[in-house]
């Protein structure tokens, strides 16, 4: 793993135990959707890279991250793919992959005709709001990500812990029960 040079991160609370850290990267190379950065113990996913201002979600396995360890590159990610604006989209992430869910929507919001993100995790970086688009596959589903919303974006959550509102399952299960329900065909990320 590669060391990289970096500010005094910053951390943010976020609901359910998930934190923001924040910091200012000088690289010589970009990080893309999937990069994973390692602070420590703790493992970063970048949601939003604005220059070189980063924010990354966490998930720690202690109660708060250690702001004063190295920032160490675990992998660059992957470019986001061409998407045909003519075909409908869905954005999936899960656990610690929602924050490349949130880098997709980012960064994907003006080019798709219709657009659906999906979310799956024991517990969300946000306080779970009622859903203010209607998704016509998911009638039942009302638990959402109020950022996406902000965005424009339809979405739904989904979750193993009973969370109200939230499709009773993984990513996968709700998947299958979207695939069961509609004809679409969806470029998926």
């Amino acid at each position: 793993m590669i060391t990289l040079p970096h500010n005094t991160p910053t951390l943010s609370s976020l609901p359910n135990g998930w934190w923001q850290v924040s910091f200012t990267l000088t690289l010589p190379f970009t990080l893309e959707m999937g990069a994973r950065l390692h602070m420590g113990e703790t493992l970063l996913a970048p949601w939003r890279i604005n220059g070189q201002h980063i924010d990354c979600l966490a998930l720690p396995k202690i109660d708060k991250p250690d702001a004063t360890q190295a920032i160490l590159l675990a992998h660059q990610g992957t470019p986001l793919p061409h998407i045909d604006a003519n075909q409908p989209l869905l954005i999936m992430g899960e656990n610690l992959g929602i924050a490349d869910a949130l880098f997709a929507a980012h960064h994907l919001k003006h080019h798709a005709a219709q657009c659906l993100v999906l979310l799956a995790g024991e517990s969300f970086p946000c306080t779970i709001k009622p859903a203010r688009f209607i998704v016509s596959e998911l009638p039942d589903l009302i638990a959402a990500c109020p950022l996406l919303e902000d965005w424009g974006f339809a979405n739904r959550l989904a979750s193993t812990t009973g969370l109200a509102g939230c499709f009773e399952g993984n990513l996968t299960q709700l998947l299958q029960q979207i695939n069961n329900t509609t004809t679409i065909k969806w470029q998926m990320i």
